[in-house]
Parts: structure tokens; C-alpha cells; sequence
């Protein structure tokens, strides 16, 4: 995580698909993978809380700030120490408590990474939703056009 020298924001790393899992356990992407999506999505909707929660503890238009002290951490990966012990239950609350338990710096990048994972492996399920819903409107649709046609006769 690091402040802007524009005093605009402030950024946590990005990571891929394949980079997020380095900071989880096996055990904790299996539990989330079998977790129930509309569960899921529950959690990524508490993530993002958490995240925004983290984000407020952070002023970019502090004064003390020391730019060229940020320029050293910017784009840097997390510590390996801040990867997330295996959590197979009650994830919102055990990932809290670790994000919490992490340095002021590297509290953000633990709330982003636990947000975009869980969008990660909800993404198949968005995916197939948003298709069903859009077939479900076409359809709708098309009986409501038909619907007036036959009104209008």
C-alpha cells in the first residue's frame, strides 16, 4: 500500500488470479470453493465493507506524509508474514481479525486480497447469472411485445 504524491489517493498492489492464491492455504480455497455462492456473495459484499473500512484510517492529504519514504513501497508485494492462516469457517469475522492483526501498511492490501479472491472464484457464478437473467428478460420481453400486438388487433 502506498500514498500518491498527488495526495489523491491511496493504492494497495493488484494481484492475478494465480498470484492471489499464494496467500491463502489450500484448505481455505477449497472451504470457500465449496461455500454456497449466494454465501459467497454475502462475503464479498462484507469484504468490501471491510476494505472501505480499512481505506477510512488513511488520510493521503496528511501533511506528515513522507513522499519519498512512499516511493520505496510503491508496487511492493506484501510481506510473506502477512499471508492468511487457514480459515474454513465463519470467513468474514476470522479474515477481520487477521486484516486487523496485519501492519498499518499492509492492511489494505490484506482486505483487497481477500476481496478479489472470493470475486475470483464467484466470477463463473456472475457469469452464468448474468446469462440466465438476460435470457429471462429476452423472454420477457418477447411475451410482452407479443402480448401487445395482440391488444392492438
Amino acid at each position: 500500500m502506498w500514498f500518491e504524491r498527488d495526495r489523491l489517493g491511496v493504492h494497495s498492489m493488484g494481484f492475478d488470479a494465480r498470484d492471489q492464491r499464494r496467500w491463502f492455504t489450500p484448505e481455505t480455497i477449497a472451504a470457500l470453493e465449496a461455500t454456497p455462492p449466494r454465501e459467497l456473495d454475502a462475503l464479498h459484499d462484507a469484504l468490501a465493507e471491510l476494505e472501505a473500512d480499512v481505506l477510512v484510517e488513511y488520510d493521503p492529504e496528511d501533511a506528515a506524509i513522507d513522499h519519498q519514504e512512499e516511493d520505496r513501497w510503491r508496487m511492493v508485494a506484501p510481506p510473506t508474514d502477512a499471508a492468511f492462516p487457514t480459515i474454513t469457517e465463519d470467513f468474514a469475522a476470522a479474515i477481520e481479525a487477521h486484516v486487523r492483526s496485519l501492519p498499518p501498511r499492509w492492511r489494505l492490501d490484506g482486505a483487497a486480497l481477500a476481496f478479489e479472491l472470493v470475486g475470483t472464484i464467484l466470477r463463473p457464478w456472475w457469469t452464468a447469472e448474468h446469462a440466465r437473467r438476460t435470457k429471462t428478460w429476452r423472454i420477457t420481453a418477447r411475451r410482452r411485445r407479443g402480448t401487445r400486438r395482440t391488444r392492438r388487433r
